[in-house]
């Protein structure tokens, strides 16, 4: 289905540079160039994760694995089919440029996962390259294990039929290793929705899945681990002058030993002090 979809596609990028997406932000009316030379891009309604339109798909392949409740919230395979071919559809509709994601989570080459992004927003795709690890090589084919498709114009009027919790929804279909996004532009769902992603794959696989930010000394040894819910102070902790980092979010602990699961930082800007957090400040 993947590799059909994306070739259905005319006007598609994949992996441009980020030159060419900087300029299509600017004239897509998508974002401005801020005072320092920042890009600054207002995410409208959502300004953080819908964690209550999150959504797993009930099926046999996954589901004796999942831990159902609040956090991971069960939905039929009829409903994730509609709001599927709701969202092919508004790609086959779209004129506009596709932009297409194809890179890696996490550093640890047993068990990176190759992964393809797609979406309508250029800033959204510039958020995956940053987040993400970029490909190396691009002359090889690439095969994804996994794939997001952003639909986040996409909306579901059908939320209350559907018992679902707003018209914005974020599934994941693990059988079929694709996920969903409509209805927000946040693009920390991306990020997080691959981190639930390996939070499913990696402990069937004996490697741990950590919430946490580290760092190792001069000698690149003693790994210390920050473990906190978002917005305590994993990353501001973790950013030493005298300890290198290894990441500020997400790590697998394998036989390896630690690894990042990201190619980039997600450092919260509110109340951000320049001398308690020089680093992150002068970023």
């Amino acid at each position: 289905m993947d590799k059909k979809f994306l070739d259905q596609l005319n006007n598609k990028l994949i992996n441009p540079s980020i030159e060419i997406v900087c300029e299509h932000i600017i004239s897509n009316k998508e974002g401005q160039i801020g005072q320092k030379g920042a890009m600054i891009v207002d995410t409208g309604e959502f300004t953080g994760r819908s964690p209550k339109d999150k959504y797993f798909v009930e099926e046999d392949f996954s589901k004796d694995n999942l831990w159902w409740g609040p956090v991971n919230k069960k939905i039929s395979t009829g409903i994730y089919e509609k709001l599927y071919h709701k969202a092919i559809d508004y790609y086959k509709n779209n004129l506009d440029t596709t932009y297409v994601f194809e890179g890696y989570a996490g550093s640890d080459a047993d068990y990176k996962l190759p992964i393809r992004v797609i979406a309508k927003k250029a800033w959204q795709y510039m958020f995956c390259r940053n987040m993400f690890i970029n490909r190396k090589n691009k002359t090889t084919d690439f095969n994804p294990q996994f794939t997001i498709i952003n639909a986040s114009d996409v909306v579901n009027e059908d939320y209350i039929k559907d018992d679902m919790n707003s018209d914005a929804f974020v599934i994941f279909n693990l059988q079929k290793k694709i996920a969903i996004i409509g209805g927000t532009e946040y693009g920390g769902e991306m990020k997080k929705g691959i981190f639930s992603v390996l939070h499913y794959m990696l402990p069937l696989k004996g490697v741990l899945s950590m919430h946490c930010s580290a760092n190792v000394d001069k000698n690149y040894n003693n790994t210390a681990l920050f473990f906190g819910l978002s917005g305590t102070g994993k990353t501001t902790l973790s950013t030493d002058p005298d300890r290198p980092l290894i990441g500020d979010d997400e790590h697998g602990w394998s036989d390896n030993g630690i690894f990042n699961f990201e190619g980039g930082c997600y450092a919260k800007t509110i109340k951000l002090d320049k001398e308690e957090e020089p680093d992150i400040y002068n970023a």
